[in-house]
């Protein structure tokens, strides 16, 4: 968690890259533009499912305190993961187990989890 390092996530194709997460000295920062401010920053945790192992950070939006939080992730599949939802776009991922991925999820019945295609980049 102490290392620098920048993941970048891509959609679709790797010629645009989507989502950037940045670690520097146990932070996160998570954009979608490599000029741009963060969209979300703070300290880097680990989360675990029977599916993954991720490293991110889980982030409150203080001005609505009454919606859960939402995490931006960098994860190893466990074992398979296959994935299909229809909004906000349609995504359909089949990951096998040791694959690299991004995960955005918003806070809870807000909205869908958001897969990306990772490459690490130097």
């Amino acid at each position: 968690m102490a290392s620098n390092a920048t993941v970048i996530g891509y959609l679709y194709t790797p010629d645009k890259p989507y989502v950037i997460a940045s670690f520097s000295n146990g932070t996160l920062q998570w954009r979608s533009d490599p000029k741009s401010h963060p969209l979300a920053q703070g300290p880097v945790g680990f989360f675990t499912d029977p599916d993954k192992t991720c490293v991110g950070l889980e982030d409150k939006n203080v001005s609505m305190p009454g919606r859960g939080p939402e995490r931006y992730l960098v994860c190893e599949a466990i074992r398979t993961i296959q994935h299909s939802n229809s909004l906000p776009r349609s995504q359909d991922f089949y990951l096998d187990a040791g694959t690299m991925f991004m995960e955005y999820e918003p806070p809870a019945g807000t909205g869908f989890v958001q897969y990306y295609y990772a490459a690490v980049s130097k």
